[in-house]
């Protein structure tokens, strides 16, 4: 590993030397030696730049207690209790692990994240420990995280993301709602989170296609010892670059004019409804928006949301389809209208 990556590795590993109680003291070879057992190739130039920044960065904010010893000509701690592991966390590193946290909790429950887990439990510990309130401030947590429901499928998110990364074909045992169960001879490309619920997209070999399956419809699935049908087309991660939702359709990417009102497109000019948003239009009679999407349920669904809020311009097809759900949802109301 070259000497210019990864520096807190580096910094680490010395201060492990300097704490040592049987070897305390440590010559700028045998340092040279340690790291380079530790896969990094150093020079002594190196050594004295990460002395250095121990010593002396604010950024950091170490301030190690280096001192060079003539007579053993070593390097040593001055304070025998000192290391980088004790420094108090900042405010400002306090708050900021806290919110890694509380977004680190939405994967509870995929294996392939438990190996880590125990870390950012540790983590969770030493922020409550050392976030002690001053006189005046609140003691609740002032950042209420949307709460991630317990999600059916998550158990097969290691699996399949460790497919992915070895391209191992998968025998997929799948289940649509209110259809028997079918196997898909399945390569994996891509995981998916929408709404909280988790999808994989990939080539299906009964299918002939790229298909996406829903991690909770899933039943059972097995390595396929056969060999990867690699992932053909544009980048696999900008697949889903024109889509609200998981659906991408043969129809391709279209043009999506909408007429949003003035209050609600306060909230579309400030948080877009899409990257692709662009504003056609803004003055007193409402905001004209243009996106570049495939029409799908989802976005038929995001739409229907908003309610008199937004109206579709284009395409005609999208306009019917909302005037369509629209009326079949009125005539549920005309059938009961108590």
């Amino acid at each position: 590993m070259s000497a210019g990556k990864n520096p807190y590795q580096r910094y680490y590993i010395l201060n492990a030397c300097f704490t040592n109680r049987q070897k305390p003291e440590w010559t700028k070879e045998e340092l040279i030696r340690k790291l380079n057992e530790n896969d990094f190739a150093v020079s002594a130039r190196t050594i004295d730049n990460d002395l250095s920044a121990m010593r002396d960065d604010k950024r950091l904010g170490f301030f190690a207690p280096i001192k060079f010893c003539r007579k053993a000509y070593a390097y040593h701690y001055t304070d025998p209790e000192y290391s980088i592991d004790k420094l108090p966390l900042t405010s400002d590193e306090i708050e900021a692990f806290e919110l890694i946290v509380e977004s680190f909790k939405r994967f509870r429950g995929a294996q392939v994240f438990k190996n880590v887990a125990g870390i950012f439990d540790k983590l969770d510990k030493v922020v409550k420990q050392q976030a002690k309130p001053k006189k005046g401030e609140v003691t609740y947590s002032v950042v209420d995280f949307e709460k991630v429901p317990n999600s059916k499928g998550i158990e097969h998110f290691d699996k399949l993301h460790s497919a992915i990364i070895k391209q191992q074909p998968l025998l997929v045992a799948y289940k649509r709602f209110d259809q028997p169960v079918r196997d898909h001879v399945f390569h994996p490309y891509l995981l998916k989170e929408y709404k909280f619920r988790w999808y994989v997209l990939g080539y299906s070999e009964p299918s002939r296609k790229k298909i996406i399956l829903a991690l909770d419809r899933i039943e059972n699935l097995t390595i396929k010892k056969i060999p990867f049908k690699p992932y053909t087309g544009i980048d696999v991660q900008k697949y889903f670059d024109h889509t609200i939702g998981v659906t991408v359709n043969a129809d391709g990417v279209k043009e999506v004019q909408l007429w949003c009102s003035v209050s609600q497109g306060h909230y579309f000019k400030t948080q877009p409804l899409h990257e692709t948003q662009q504003i056609l239009s803004d003055d007193a009679t409402g905001l004209v928006l243009s996106l570049q999407l495939v029409i799908n349920y989802e976005l038929l669904q995001t739409l229907l949301a908003f309610g008199a809020e937004v109206k579709v311009l284009k395409p005609a097809s999208l306009q019917q389809q909302v005037k369509d759900m629209i009326v079949r949802g009125m005539k549920l109301y005309e059938l009961n209208p108590s």
